[in-house]
């Protein structure tokens, strides 16, 4: 019988006749673009999905890409101003094969984002909601009081007060059929109603719900909602915001309507340029 091969040339051998390991795998795509998996490069251990938002005059455009990144990456978010536009990217990474995959189900709906800034109404709550959305901006000034579990609704305690809620026009969404009482949440002790318009041509869109008084401004509601233009009053005391009771709200002052003018190459070069800086507003 031979003697046994020593373990050093019982690597090499293995090293030689098995293949070597494949790289992660992840999700390759360019703007918001069809995906496939793929093999990432060697050094690149991490599935990233980056996300750039840009709202101007109540319209939102976004482009999701994904694909690999280095090791050294983390997760970033960073939101600016620059003119009438919000710009805000978001960069998302982790370590699993075809982790940064859509969630099956996944509407996009909920999103979150946490960092430096300024909202009017700081320091404290911002925020809107009836029965079918929820909107919330806490802001603080102490170091990393933004820490801590997502918010969610159901853990704000019901204040007393009873607001109308829809969401639509008179005839689909907001009819009086449609039109509902709702009870509202923790610091949302107003009733707002504003209507506006999601584009040139289209009917007046109608909002209902319960609100903070900082959310009664034009600039939240055309954000929250993607309005041109919104009218926007709050009032207190039970059903304040019924239908029966429309008057002609305050005129607020909101973006100027219109497409995103910065080019997408523009955009990006001021993103570089600012990534991993001060967060100016969130």
């Amino acid at each position: 019988m031979g003697r046994p091969l020593p373990l050093p040339l019982l690597l090499l051998l293995a090293h030689i006749c098995i293949p070597a390991s494949w790289g992660l795998r992840c999700m390759l795509c360019e703007r918001s673009g069809h995906c496939q998996e793929g093999e990432c490069p060697p050094g690149q251990d991490l599935c990233r999905t980056t996300i750039l938002r840009i709202w101007e005059g109540g319209e939102e455009l976004e482009v999701v890409e994904r694909g690999c990144a280095h090791r050294e990456k983390d997760n970033r978010t960073m939101t600016y101003r620059t003119g009438v536009q919000i710009i805000t990217l978001i960069e998302a990474v982790c370590g699993s094969d075809l982790c940064n995959q859509p969630k099956p189900g996944s509407s996009g709906d909920e999103r979150y984002s946490r960092g430096c800034g300024y909202i009017s109404g700081c320091p404290g709550p911002t925020g809107f909601h009836n029965d079918q959305t929820f909107h919330f901006l806490q802001c603080c000034n102490t170091t990393k009081c933004n820490g801590g579990p997502v918010l969610e609704l159901q853990k704000l305690p019901l204040n007393g007060l009873q607001c109308y809620s829809c969401e639509g026009n008179s005839t689909h969404g907001c009819s009086r059929e449609e039109t509902s009482l709702i009870s509202c949440h923790g610091p949302m002790n107003q009733c707002l109603k504003a209507t506006g318009s999601k584009g040139l041509g289209t009917p007046n869109y109608t909002v209902r719900g319960c609100a903070t008084p900082s959310w009664c401004q034009s600039l939240h509601v055309a954000d929250g909602f993607s309005l041109i233009h919104p009218n926007v009053s709050c009032c207190t005391g039970n059903g304040c915001n019924h239908p029966i009771r429309d008057i002609q709200p305050r005129r607020g002052t909101a973006p100027r309507p219109g497409p995103a003018q910065l080019s997408f190459t523009f955009t990006l070069l001021m993103t570089a340029r600012l990534w991993g800086g001060t967060l100016l507003w969130t």
